[in-house]
């Protein structure tokens, strides 16, 4: 009987002791969360970027090296995929090999990067996605709301537009979700607030420069009156004004872009557009680093964080620009 109440005091022993190991996770409503741990040494994280070719993706990862590079306690490492989902993934697999506390991916598609966010929640590490959500997995979004920039766009054009006004659409690289987003938004808001405007035409210009300028070069030779261009990022937007101006067609159209970049401001500034939707590259990193800080303190998150879109015109733009 003593040997059999001696085992049973062992076995008590060695699960509390076990019970106890297990201290440091962390309790959360989001499995995402599942990972972050407190443990006083250095919290890595691995940011995928979807590709430094993208000015306004560069820039958030820009301003979050910015502000994440004084914290002595963090340690990040980089990676972009040159808009190439296969090789996004791999990178999410490799910062899974380096067993990093989290991963920030910037997702080039909210479906295409589910995988990563699933193998992420596999390896109970935390991920956040930063500005496009993922369709699959546990994650953090931390980001705006892409329907709300068309419709942003369509109620300023609702407003500004004459009477039964011709109007073209450059959108987004088609089938990626922020792209669909931003065209449901605008095309149906518009609809309900001004049926008389007339939809010309729409083309995409795979959110580059060069490719809108070539797609609004073609629309001045085949048109011959059209009261505005909206385009879905204003990489496009601008490739479409520096079209006109060589056409000698800028005067009278109103184009319109999302995301607010410097250019875009100078450009409302000078008069060449009319508007620009800002999603705040400060915004969006201050509140992923907020985010990343929680988990690393072994705090509950959300699984969503979202920072609001706000229009930009000549009447507020003086605020923006330095």
């Amino acid at each position: 009987m003593k040997k059999w109440i001696s085992s049973l005091l062992a076995v008590c022993i060695f699960t509390a002791a076990m019970a106890g190991c297990g201290g440091n996770a962390t309790n959360s409503d989001n499995n995402a969360n599942a990972g972050a741990s407190v443990n006083g040494g250095t919290f890595k994280i691995g940011y995928a970027n979807s590709g430094d070719s993208d000015v306004f993706d560069k820039l958030k990862k820009d301003t979050f090296s910015e502000l994440a590079t004084p914290d002595s306690t963090i340690e990040v490492k980089y990676a972009e995929a040159n808009m190439d989902q296969q090789k996004q993934l791999d990178q999410i697999d490799n910062f899974i090999m380096e067993e990093v506390d989290l991963i920030i991916i910037v997702p080039i598609d909210f479906s295409g990067v589910t995988p990563g966010v699933k193998a992420a929640n596999a390896a109970g590490i935390p991920a956040i996605c930063l500005g496009i959500e993922s369709e699959g997995g546990d994650s953090i979004f931390v980001g705006c709301q892409n329907r709300d920039a068309g419709v942003m766009q369509a109620e300023f054009m609702a407003e500004n537009l004459p009477e039964n006004a011709k109007v073209l659409y450059l959108s987004g690289t088609p089938g990626l979700y922020h792209s669909v987003e931003r065209h449901d938004g605008f095309y149906e808001t518009m609809a309900q607030k001004r049926p008389d405007v007339q939809m010309l035409a729409e083309m995409t210009g795979e959110y580059t420069r060069d490719k809108a300028m070539k797609v609004m070069e073609d629309w001045c030779q085949t048109y011959d009156q059209f009261d505005a261009v909206v385009c879905a990022n204003d990489q496009m937007a601008l490739g479409a004004v520096e079209a006109l101006k060589a056409a000698n067609r800028l005067e009278g159209v109103q184009v319109a872009g999302i995301d607010a970049t410097t250019d875009a401001l100078n450009k409302i500034k000078s008069g060449e557009m009319a508007i620009s939707i800002r999603q705040s590259a400060p915004a969006l990193a201050q509140n992923c680093l907020d985010t990343a800080k929680k988990l690393q303190a072994g705090e509950t998150v959300g699984n969503r964080v979202i920072v609001e879109f706000e229009p930009i015109t000549a009447a507020n733009v003086d605020e923006f620009l330095s």
